[in-house]
């Protein structure tokens, strides 16, 4: 019998169950155009992400600063006398050159507004302060930046497997990787949950910075797909001193 047959498994009582916002990713593009020829891809991309992004920005009350014309966001930012400039590089779809931009997210307060990469097979994040033009590529598209925006956190989604990053700001302003989870670590934890003839689907991921020193990261799983139910695992990334290196603690 092998060492994680061997483990305890959750009781009913372990588990604690959240319903699941069906419009948590209301602001996420889906693309629905069908690759018949180069051109006609093109085009339905083009026109269905211009009036996407156009709405949001809109929606944002960011009209005047962010657009989208044809193949390419514009984003006026201070200090900079021309915009940033996002323009995808539509080839067909199954190319590993191919990708777009879209709108995502938008945190007023700070002013940090979120663009997504879209890839083949994976999706990155881009980073943009609107207050200071400064812009980053993260990868994954679950991301959340700490009350001082010194650190952020990253979640990177993969079939069968998770992980999570932690960037820290340095001196010339860009974010640089500081810690990755161990999947060893991240797969024991699931494992409590998760008896060994089933394994669940991966729903969604929530990443709650309570503090500049602590993060809080909870995966939601399905027991089927059409469930809007999910139980949740929880994960507590935590630096206790400037000295000393990032613990991840699992939260049962």
């Amino acid at each position: 019998m092998s060492v994680q047959a061997q483990l305890p498994k959750a009781t009913m009582d372990d588990y604690v169950w959240e319903v699941l916002d069906p419009v948590r990713n209301l602001n996420y593009f889906d693309n629905q155009c069908e690759y018949d020829s180069l051109v006609a891809y093109r085009k339905c991309l083009e026109t269905s992400l211009e009036k996407h992004d156009n709405k949001l920005s809109e929606k944002w009350r960011l009209s005047n600063r962010v657009s989208r014309e044809k193949d390419t966001i514009y984003i006026q930012v201070p200090n900079r006398s021309l915009p940033l400039v996002f323009r995808d590089e539509l080839f067909a779809p199954d190319g590993q050159s191919h990708s777009y931009f879209s709108l995502y997210d938008y945190d007023q307060k700070r002013q940090l507004l979120y663009l997504l990469r879209s890839f083949p097979e994976i999706e990155n994040t881009i980073l943009i302060n609107l207050k200071t033009g400064f812009n980053q590529q993260f990868d994954g598209i679950d991301i959340r930046v700490s009350p001082n925006k010194e650190r952020i956190t990253t979640v990177e989604r993969y079939i069968g497997e998770e992980n999570i990053t932690i960037w820290q700001k340095h001196r010339e302003g860009s974010y640089q990787i500081v810690y990755e989870s161990d999947p060893s670590e991240l797969k024991a934890h699931l494992a409590f949950y998760q008896n060994r003839e089933q394994k669940h689907d991966f729903e969604d991921v929530d990443i709650e910075w309570q503090g500049n020193d602590n993060v809080l990261v909870d995966f939601y799983y399905l027991i089927n797909e059409t469930d809007d139910v999910g139980y949740r695992v929880r994960f507590k990334l935590v630096k206790a001193d400037p000295t000393s290196n990032w613990q991840l603690i699992p939260i049962k």
